[in-house]
């Protein structure tokens, strides 16, 4: 049996009309597509579900529904906003982004991949993604999804991560030369719901007949991946300082991991020497847990400690400015970063009285 190369894209278009995700940034039938909600849905879901990123879409559109408006916020509304999704760096650059499209280009994206990857945040995928979605040109598109799709299409047995180049020409052969959005989504939704990373579903793949893994018996061996190496482990310490019925809170520096977010004081994790912090040395304290949590790039212990503030020792030592009394209520309700969610969430498991 014989790869048909051209009738992938014919097959692939044909099985995307009638089977594509419904998605709140998608637009079907319409010749014009808003690249604001392209570009908006495209950073969310670096690194992130598409499952987890349809609320936090939504509600982002509700709040800043253009361009302009999103220009016009505030830093620190934003990062709270995206509290939960991670990656910080993702919405300071939105952000950088926004005004940069509403001062420079009078509150219109380019056009073009040259001018796009001007704009922070906008690397080669994602200047793709919104040519090719928001303006219907030809771009080749090449997320996780279609790594896979084009690994088995062809039968690659380069391990996938480091064989971009050859799975970047391979896509735009298939490329066709309309629908340029359209495809480059059926590709997505293609390996979403059909070219799964385990348990391909090839019995009811459109384009079966023209993957080179499925014909030679290969679909479940590939693509090749590289063996996970182990992350690093780095060691922390939080504090929970508590007065009364308040904890202390701060804003953490403006660079690094979890930068200018409001957290629990911590230290010793994040390679930053944060002058600040000396003052907790002063500090009666004893520990009572300890967590793990995952970052990317390594794994985090992180020993906690309970500070009563009332005792007359500590309550001798003076708080710098920057940091502030919060009740157990409003920490409730801020959005804080994942990893100091998990750490207050210990503080009523050990039954500290702080509520």
């Amino acid at each position: 049996m014989e790869q048909n190369i051209k009738q992938i894209s014919n097959d692939l278009l044909v099985w995307y009309d009638e089977n594509a995700r419904v998605l709140p940034w998608r637009y079907f039938g319409k010749t014009k597509v808003d690249p604001y909600k392209v570009w908006i849905s495209e950073i969310m879901l670096q690194q992130t579900s598409v499952k987890m990123v349809i609320p936090y879409f939504k509600e982002f559109l509700k709040r800043w529904p253009t361009v302009t408006k999103l220009s016009e916020a505030d830093l620190s509304e934003v990062l709270s906003f995206w509290s939960g999704l991670g990656y910080y760096s993702r919405a300071r650059n939105l952000l950088k982004c926004a005004v940069l499209i509403e001062s420079y280009y009078n509150g219109k994206f380019p056009e073009n991949e040259k001018e796009l990857l001007k704009l922070p945040g906008i690397g080669v995928y994602t200047s793709a993604a919104i040519l090719s979605i928001a303006f219907n040109k030809c771009a080749v598109v090449v997320d996780g999804n279609i790594k896979r799709l084009i690994s088995r299409i062809f039968s690659l047995k380069t391990p996938i991560k480091s064989n971009y180049k050859e799975i970047w020409s391979l896509t735009q052969i298939i490329t066709p030369d309309k629908r340029f959005g359209d495809f480059a989504q059926s590709m997505m939704d293609l390996g979403s719901k059909i070219c799964t990373p385990t348990s391909p579903k090839c019995k009811i793949c459109p384009i079966s007949n023209n993957c080179l893994a499925k014909i030679n018996n290969m679909e479940n061996l590939l693509p090749i991946k590289l063996k996970k190496t182990l992350k690093p482990i780095r060691n922390g310490n939080s504090y929970i300082i508590k007065n009364k019925n308040k904890i202390l809170l701060y804003k953490r520096p403006n660079k690094g991991l979890l930068a200018g977010l409001v957290s629990i004081p911590s230290g010793e994790w994040d390679n930053y020497d944060d002058a600040r912090l000396k003052f907790i040395n002063n500090f009666k304290k004893h520990k009572f847990s300890q967590i793990k949590h995952e970052f990317t790039h390594f794994s985090l212990k992180m020993e906690i400690y309970c500070i009563d503030y009332n005792i007359p020792h500590n309550a001798a030592i003076k708080i710098p400015s920057g940091f502030n009394w919060y009740s157990f209520q409003e920490v409730k309700n801020l959005a804080m970063p994942s990893l100091m969610q998990k750490i207050f969430k210990t503080t009523s498991f050990y039954k500290i009285p702080i509520q």
